[in-house]
């Protein structure tokens, strides 16, 4: 990582890596942040255009894999990808963008990371929309 004067510089910010499928497939993952070296999550966002179908998304972390307990969503609804951490480790959800999260981790770093997101029902062909905040070192 960049040093100045034996001090760790801050990491910089990157434009949101974006996904906008359309037609998306039933339980075929699609990548949001293909995999980054040295860079920090702050957030992460999905969204269907179909109502009633369930969405699931995934972390990957130095190799390590978390992925998310699907929700059914609604239509045009952000919603968060969100890490959290519990005494076990490394837990991950899908929380409606209008919930707060206590324990909602601010932020993820790692060496290598990388998040998809898929949907695991088939209730429509409305597009599967993804973003994440992310900055690296």
């Amino acid at each position: 990582m960049p040093r100045a004067f034996g001090q760790r510089l801050p990491p910089v910010f990157q434009l949101p890596a974006l996904l906008n499928q359309p037609a998306p497939v039933q339980n075929t993952w699609y990548t949001i942040l293909n995999t980054t070296p040295n860079c920090l999550i702050w957030e992460v966002d999905v969204r269907i255009d179909t109502t009633g179908e369930t969405l699931e998304w995934r972390i990957t972390i130095d190799g390590v894999v978390s992925t998310a307990i699907g929700n059914a969503c609604l239509a045009n609804t952000d919603y968060w990808g969100v890490p959290v951490l519990y005494n076990v480790g490394l837990y991950t959800e899908i929380s409606a963008v209008s919930t707060w999260r206590s324990d909602r981790a601010f932020i993820v770093e790692g060496r290598s990371i990388k998040i998809e997101v898929r949907k695991t029902t088939a209730a429509g062909a409305g597009n599967l929309r993804g973003a994440v905040a992310y900055s690296r070192y």
